[in-house]
């Protein structure tokens, strides 16, 4: 039998442990991923299309180059083959500024409602650049914002990165057959295939990642993501440190040492946090009285929890609740 912490380096070999629970899906389930709508765009020498802040959305380019400019970030060139990700609502342009030669025309603006246009067309001449494209939310997500702040403004998936690029590529192709269609149950089977393509790509970048901190950390270490899948699964249980790091297969101190510098926080505050999410979720999507949410993300003490409730949301549990209703 492997002892514990038979791997001394920082990062632990993903073959080393499995986690009982795949984190990742259990994360963007508590989030709720939903997707919305999809669109092919055919770009034409010139285009210069800019998109106010509204809908989270995806891109796979399919033909040419185009450059994304993320306002505050620098300009990134895509060409054929790339897939970007932009999971928080964000200003950004689509153009073919990226040549030197580039004549951009006029702006066409995309309101910040969302795109709700099946083709969207730009430039003039021969084909420039064709994408399929598509919005995206995360419903919960006024509760889940710690978690998905730590997802960065762009995703961006080179089209050589791995197989997993070619897949997603091939998945996209399905949404656009599928939206040509529109046979029964096309809207619902449309808001899945995005989702997987938004697993996908988080998938595929958080396995490129070196040292991360919250749960994109714990993805990066496969004994850590152990212990906070247990966590995840469990989060009632009077978990110690001890117990964890026997879930994760680690010594007490090699354990703590190890979660605190992947996941940002000691195993404990973040059991705490991740009650709290759970709280926060429970009371806008259920009418459980504020003492029952308590208990249920085990707290014994209603009062206990108001003030461990304030003190992450700035408002009590039952003020927050009237927020959401109203």
């Amino acid at each position: 039998m492997k002892p514990h912490d038979a791997n001394d380096e920082v990062l632990a070999p993903a073959s080393d442990f499995q986690p009982h629970t795949d984190l990742l899906s259990d994360i963007l389930r508590f989030v709720r991923l939903k997707g919305e709508r999809v669109l092919t765009t055919r770009f034409r020498s010139g285009f210069n299309v800019e998109f106010q802040r509204g809908m989270a959305c995806i891109h796979v380019v399919q033909e040419g180059e185009l450059r994304i400019s993320v306002e505050g970030r620098a300009p990134l060139r895509l060409s054929a083959g790339d897939i970007v990700v932009l999971p928080h609502p964000a200003r950004y342009r689509l153009s073919d500024g990226g040549r030197p030669d580039a004549a951009l025309e006029a702006p066409l603006a995309i309101e910040a409602s969302g795109v709700n246009i099946s083709v969207l067309e730009h430039g003039h001449g021969a084909i420039a650049a064709r994408t399929i494209s598509a919005t995206f939310q995360f419903e919960n997500k006024g509760g889940v914002s710690p978690l998905l702040g730590l997802l960065p403004d762009v995703v961006h998936i080179a089209k050589d990165a791995d197989q997993s690029a070619v897949l997603i590529r091939d998945v996209a192709q399905f949404l656009v057959v599928e939206h040509a269609a529109q046979e029964p149950g096309a809207a619902l089977m449309i808001s899945r295939v995005i989702d997987v393509l938004i697993i996908r790509c988080i998938r595929t970048w958080a396995k490129s990642l070196g040292p991360r901190q919250g749960w994109i950390g714990a993805l990066a270490d496969a004994r850590v993501s152990r212990a906070v899948a247990e966590i995840h699964r469990d989060p009632t249980r009077n978990w110690s440190v001890e117990g964890l790091a026997s879930v994760a297969g680690m010594s007490r101190s090699r354990f703590a040492e190890m979660f605190s510098a992947t996941v940002g926080e000691p195993p404990l505050r973040y059991l705490h946090r991740w009650r709290l999410l759970m709280a926060f979720d429970l009371l806008r999507r259920s009418n459980l009285p504020v003492g029952e949410v308590a208990h249920a993300i085990g707290y014994e003490s209603e009062a206990a929890f108001s003030r461990a409730y304030k003190t992450m949301f700035g408002t009590t549990p039952r003020d927050g609740r009237l927020t959401a209703s109203g």
